[in-house]
């Protein structure tokens, strides 16, 4: 997970969360003679546009992307022979309009990347995790497989209701893990956007290094990845966030200029 080092508002449980819009897409590993990985029967990439509402700032919502990547083998023992990496590019910024109309952008933001605390703008692809184990939510203490998330409600993604892989085995062999980013809102100083780019993939855990450095983006074959963004760039002449593609590595230079 990523996380801004500027708050937007404290929430206080009395706000809520507005989906926006949902996609779901799934891959059937139809060629999976090919690469020896018939035990994996479907991954799934269930996507989601949402706004959050905080109770003590009802003007302004935070506005992000999210997803949740889902898949399921032939038995519960096939569950850790695959592994799923995420990759970025992008990350946050923070920007202001001053008195004679200019607008000031700056990074500004940090998070915790290959056990380092860096700037939270990657211009180019990078591995997206917190240790130098690629696998997604894997943990330097558990392992690479504990974080895995199955839901005592099959089909649902529910927090009351989740499980954890590493405390419990599940019944079935269904698993899933949760990317929610850091988003974008509106503050009293100006404005905080998301410009970053995901690619989620899943590969055979065999493949994936158990160590490796960020750049690292090339280290093996994956089986399927899905591409999805979080983009929020807000513009002040219109007063509304824009969701239009950005040519991150020109943001980038553009940031670094300010």
């Amino acid at each position: 997970m990523l996380f801004p080092v500027l708050s937007y508002a404290h929430f206080n449980g009395k706000g809520h969360v507005h989906d926006i819009s949902k996609t779901v897409r799934t891959f059937f590993n139809p060629d999976c003679d090919t690469n020896g990985t018939c035990d994996l029967k479907r991954v799934s990439l269930i996507y989601k546009a949402y706004e959050v509402w905080f109770a003590d700032d009802p003007d302004y919502p935070s506005y992000g992307n999210g997803i949740v990547i889902e898949y399921e083998t032939d038995s519960v023992s096939s569950l850790e022979k695959f592994a799923v990496v995420q990759f970025i590019r992008g990350g946050a910024f923070y920007s202001s309009k001053n008195a004679n109309g200019t607008i000031d952008k700056i990074i500004g933001t940090v998070t915790e990347n290959f056990e380092e605390t860096v700037q939270f703008f990657f211009p180019e692809w990078v591995i997206d995790s917190r240790d130098s184990d690629p696998a997604y939510n894997s943990d330097p203490d558990d392992g690479r497989f504990y974080y895995l998330r199955w839901n005592k409600v099959l089909g649902s993604y529910d927090n009351r209701t989740r499980q954890y892989y590493g405390a419990e085995k599940p019944n079935a062999p269904v698993v899933y893990l949760t990317d929610y980013p850091s988003g974008a809102f509106v503050g009293g100083m100006g404005a905080v956007s998301a410009a970053m780019e995901f690619k989620t993939c899943i590969y055979k855990a065999s493949d994936v290094p158990v160590k490796t450095v960020r750049s690292d983006v090339y280290f093996a074959k994956p089986i399927i990845c899905f591409e999805w963004q979080n983009i929020y760039i807000y513009d002040f002449d219109s007063g509304k966030f824009k969701t239009e593609q950005v040519d991150i590595p020109l943001l980038y230079k553009e940031l670094s200029k300010e």
